[in-house]
């Protein structure tokens, strides 16, 4: 068993971003954003799924938009463009499963 508590990483920047957990069949990815934040379109190679832990988020997927809150789940298969923007302050974690978690263009 593993446990992990997620670090506040926003007072002196507006993007943080740590590996929180790795483990065999993936990774799991803290990010957080200050409001107005944007991650650009890209894409990752494994399925993720994505909970906001805190915030809010505007995921854009495909062609859709869809706005999270927290206790939402939202998952993208392999290769699906996304984008994302902090509509507040906001913690999202982001489970990437399989061998290749490495997000890409």
């Amino acid at each position: 068993m593993e446990v992990v508590v997620l670090q506040h990483m926003l007072e002196d920047r507006k993007v943080g971003r740590a590996k929180v957990l790795e483990f065999g069949g993936g990774v799991v990815m803290n990010l957080q954003l200050k409001a107005g934040e944007k991650v650009a379109r890209h894409r990752t190679p494994s399925d993720a799924i994505v909970h906001v832990v805190a915030g809010r988020v505007r995921f854009g997927v495909g062609e859709q938009d869809v706005e999270l809150v927290p206790g939402m789940l939202l998952h993208m298969d392999p290769q699906e463009e996304h984008e994302l923007e902090a509509l507040e302050d906001a913690s999202i974690v982001v489970m990437k499963i399989g061998s290749n978690t490495v997000c890409g263009s």
